[in-house]
């Protein structure tokens, strides 16, 4: 399934280009949503269950995204019931489900997340790599399907590196920017396979992200063996 990119775009003309995490914006940033193809896989249910875990918080967190998710199921359902239509003739229409977003008691974590045991009283980083900490969501991980936690200090990054598959990064808290855009509570940056990037945490609070990677960290330096085996 080909996917439009979504979000802020380094060749955006709309988007001032890349700037650094310390520069003020030139203009307002447009919010960043997951692409298309990962809400029609939302909607079908469809998808490894750690992807259906981020598009839910997305989705939660961020009004863009319910908006998008809301059309995506409005335009699944009538598809679905013209088909239903044409077989059994035509039934009364559904109503579309309230698209707003679901309050949550966790500053950090939208219930989506909540409900699979995601706190904020709870510590849960075991790797460290200079400011950067992570842990593996080991419940949401199958084969070929990586899904863990990091934590960003300001301004410090994890080593530039790409992916054998697409990688989804929902920003819970703080924000970072990478060779793509600038991100911020309920942005999704998403990456292509062999796509490289260099997330760096944003001035100001740290940065809490959930990434979920479709294929393996591959690593550009064969000296960052070392950051190899942190995300093993």
């Amino acid at each position: 399934m080909s996917c439009r990119r979504n979000g802020r775009a380094q060749n955006d003309p709309n988007a001032g280009g890349m700037r650094k995490p310390d520069q003020s914006p030139e203009i307002p940033e447009l919010s960043a949503i997951a692409d298309d193809c990962w809400f029609a896989d939302f909607a079908s249910g469809s998808g490894p269950m750690a992807v259906r875990a981020l598009m839910s918080a997305h989705v939660e967190i961020n009004a863009e995204a319910a908006e998008r998710a809301a059309l995506v199921n409005a335009v699944a359902a009538e598809i679905a019931l013209s088909d239903i239509a044409s077989t059994f003739g035509s039934p009364e229409i559904a109503a579309v489900a309230d698209s707003s977003a679901v309050s949550t008691a966790d500053p950090v974590y939208p219930a989506a997340l909540a409900h699979l045991g995601f706190s904020s009283a709870v510590r849960p980083w075991r790797s460290h790599l200079g400011g950067v900490s992570a842990r593996k969501v080991k419940r949401l991980c199958e084969p070929g399907v990586d899904a863990r936690l990091f934590r960003f200090e300001p301004g410090a990054a994890i080593p530039k590196h790409d992916h054998a598959g697409d990688e989804l990064t929902l920003v819970l808290s703080g924000g970072f920017a990478d060779e793509n855009g600038i991100y911020h509570r309920g942005d999704v940056s998403t990456g292509r396979a062999g796509e490289p990037h260099q997330p760096m945490g944003l001035p100001g609070e740290p940065c809490i992200c959930f990434a979920v990677s479709v294929g393996g960290y591959r690593f550009r330096n064969p000296l960052m063996a070392l950051a190899a085996r942190w995300l093993s």
